[in-house]
């Protein structure tokens, strides 16, 4: 039952609760550094919520000299994928009393988001699908900055081990009989895109097989990309029987060219992607794909934030690391000329 008239105070919670204001204010705010009882931490929330208390983060902000904001840079929506990162992201920040700012970059850069986020004095920042090596280095200096999948030695990053779900990619199909694959993926700066495609490379050429330039197509990371490239590799004398793709999106365009092109999947080609994005399960044969733990990379990069922010950043920064896992659908399948082993068709 909410008490007293207008906004009710973390003073009127102390009291009720019998403890100290600052006690109140340490736990309300969920202060890493509170020494209180389990007991009096469970009791002064239950008597928050009961009497209505809501922060005032505007007095919070200036007291702190804190924002109680963290902005969040993608590249954009076009791929599910970071609509999942975000999504993790917003749930933890949101619990911990924080509000995300979101940038797309599209008509501004990323270096215009960053600068606007310092405008507004923003607590702190997670990239993720941007490569911050190509971001001018003083634009970072200053802020409390977490990467999304892509490791460094600069700042803290929280990712998923594309160079691993490259391997298995190629252990999959290589398990499924295959012998002449291929690779589709996007020239392009961004960490875990070369990480896959090296992944992928390393573990054909420990299975002693080569991947012949011709079978290494370049594209766009889209569906539009992926149609393109698809259409080149079936063009060519020796038809691939099995193509890996860098993420679900550029998959899904080599499946849409593979139907138009009456290549039948996966009796005539196997197709595997990357990610794990539901639009892969809204096409027939659905699209098997490499798993990417996504709503887990953004709530684990707004945890690290949060613990940036209360105890600054630390010499070595940290690195998460998360496994991938293999996401076998109606996309793959054995070689013509070769029987499946085991482990190629594991899911």
């Amino acid at each position: 039952m909410r008490f007293g008239k207008g906004r009710v105070t973390a003073a009127e919670v102390a009291k009720r609760a019998g403890v100290s204001q600052p006690t109140v204010s340490l736990i309300l705010t969920r202060n890493p550094n509170a020494r209180v009882s389990p007991e009096t931490r469970a009791r002064v929330l239950k008597i928050a919520e009961e009497v209505g208390y809501r922060p005032n983060r505007l007095a919070q902000a200036l007291v702190a000299r804190r924002s109680f904001a963290i902005g969040v840079i993608v590249p954009g929506f076009n791929n599910p994928f970071y609509a999942h990162v975000l999504s993790g992201a917003e749930k933890v920040a949101a619990e911990s009393g924080y509000a995300v700012l979101l940038c797309e970059v599209g008509a501004l850069d990323a270096v215009q988001h960053l600068r606007a986020l310092r405008d507004r004095q923003i607590d702190g920042v997670i990239i993720a699908g941007i490569a911050a090596s190509t971001l001018p280095a003083a634009e970072l200096d200053d802020l409390n900055v977490v990467l999304v999948n892509q490791p460094s030695t600069r700042f803290a990053s929280v990712g998923g081990d594309s160079e691993k779900a490259g391997a298995m990619a190629a252990s999959h199909l290589l398990g499924l009989g295959h012998r002449c694959l291929a690779f589709i993926g996007p020239a392009t700066s961004i960490p875990a895109f070369r990480l896959r495609e090296r992944g992928f490379v390393q573990a054909l050429r420990a299975a002693g097989l080569s991947l012949p330039s011709a079978r290494v197509v370049r594209a766009e990371a889209s569906i539009a990309g992926g149609l393109a490239a698809m259409r080149r590799l079936l063009a060519l004398r020796e038809r691939p029987t099995a193509v890996f793709c860098a993420n679900d999106l550029i998959a899904l365009g080599a499946h849409k060219a593979c139907g138009a092109a009456g290549v039948a999947l996966p009796s005539e080609l196997s197709l595997l992607g990357c990610d794990d994005i539901e639009m892969g399960t809204l096409v027939s044969p659905e699209l098997s794909t490499i798993g990417m733990p996504q709503r887990e990379l953004g709530a684990r990069a707004v945890r690290q934030l949060l613990r940036q922010m209360e105890g600054g950043t630390p010499e070595t920064p940290p690195t998460q690391v998360l496994p991938p896992r293999m996401v076998a659908r109606g996309s793959t399948g054995a070689a013509a000329d070769a029987a499946p082993s085991r482990e190629g068709s594991a899911s």
